[in-house]
């Protein structure tokens, strides 16, 4: 099979052929048919990135859609010809305080984690892919939707878990900060979906914000921020119509933290703030406001299989589509064009790789 090799980080992508493996105990091989790749991918095969890379050789790609084609003994609720989502979120499932976990196909995650990184070292840029089953995520009853269609979950299931662990009730007022971007663009349909009354979409781009409101048909407000924390909040709070009952930032690697502040400071009595971006500058927590107003804070990564589940079951429900994003595709050989096109697309758009599907 072909599979695009990255020897050590720094060094080139090389598409080779390869061995294929084969299924072990617990474990599947999933013949891809869709690949969505990260905006980061360009400064991730270069190494400039501080992640604990997989031991290489390797193949990089974490999300994807595919069928199975062979599973391993103890394998008891995948069949072959199944289609599945590739959730590359592993967290081993013993008993233990703090199971190790990685992403697969991109880093490790925890101290521990390097032997699940040795045992599955490649992700999903290869024709087939051999993972974990925990790893999988049915795909039943989907079927009618295209696979390039399909790979676009990856975009809107990160987000979807920290609106679920924010306990996102319906009726209530939610703030997205980030909204502009890949993942708080998806997070604000993912909110309407999820009974959002009113969606508070903030940025720093118009255009991108604009077409938020426009498919949030009345329910989202957008604000565009500038710079000053206490502006910003007054701004939000006017949107928000008094303040809001959840935030969920998305920031991505932001080097002041005055947008999340804002955030923080539009929330009403008893409101909870869900981090999940990339920020890379210390949050100045107010230690007073924080006690007055019982606000509660939420550090987040990633999401459950359980939330996965309820995705789709929203999508199945017709209450969320993934239609509103723009998908762009390319072919498996034009891998290195399709890492370039994803560094410039954001918001409601996705670059994907594809492979041709199984008959």
């Amino acid at each position: 099979m072909k599979a695009w090799i990255l020897d050590l980080p720094g060094q080139p992508l090389a598409l080779r052929e390869v061995a294929e493996a084969t299924a072990g105990a617990g474990s599947v091989l999933v013949r891809r048919e869709a690949v969505p790749l990260l905006s980061y991918t360009r400064a991730y095969v270069e190494g400039r990135l501080p992640y604990a890379y997989p031991p290489g050789p390797f193949s990089p790609g974490t999300n994807g859609i595919g069928r199975v084609i062979a599973i391993g003994e103890g394998v008891h609720h995948f069949r072959p010809g199944q289609r599945v989502a590739v959730n590359p979120y592993w967290v081993a499932d013993e008993a233990v305080a703090e199971p190790a976990q990685a992403l697969l196909g991109l880093t490790g995650i925890s101290a521990d984690s390097g032997q699940v990184m040795t045992e599955f070292p490649h992700g999903t840029l290869r024709e087939i892919v051999h993972l974990p089953a925990s790893t999988l995520i049915p795909l039943d009853g989907l079927e009618q939707q295209p696979a390039a269609r399909l790979a676009t979950l990856a975009k809107f299931v990160i987000p979807f878990g920290g609106l679920r662990r924010g306990r996102l009730a319906a009726g209530e007022t939610v703030l997205i900060n980030g909204a502009a971007g890949y993942f708080g663009s998806a997070a604000v349909l993912a909110a309407l979906a999820l009974g959002a009354a009113r969606v508070v979409a903030i940025g720093r781009r118009a255009e991108p914000l604009q077409r938020l409101a426009a498919l949030g048909q009345g329910r989202v407000d957008i604000v565009l921020l500038s710079g000053d924390v206490e502006a910003d909040t007054a701004s939000i709070r006017q949107a928000a119509c008094g303040g809001a009952d959840l935030a969920f930032d998305m920031v991505g690697q932001a080097s002041d933290p005055n947008s999340t502040l804002a955030t923080l400071k539009s929330l009403r009595r008893r409101g909870r703030l869900v981090l999940m971006g990339s920020m890379q500058a210390t949050l100045p927590i107010p230690y007073g406001e924080m006690l007055i107003n019982n606000w509660e804070l939420i550090g987040h990564f990633m999401y459950t299989p359980a939330d996965y589940l309820a995705l789709l079951s929203l999508i199945k429900a017709g209450l969320l589509s993934l239609d509103a994003v723009e998908v762009k595709t390319y072919a498996f050989a034009e891998l290195e064009s399709a890492i370039d096109e994803a560094a410039r697309r954001s918001g409601l758009q996705s670059t994907v790789v594809c492979l041709p599907e199984l008959s």
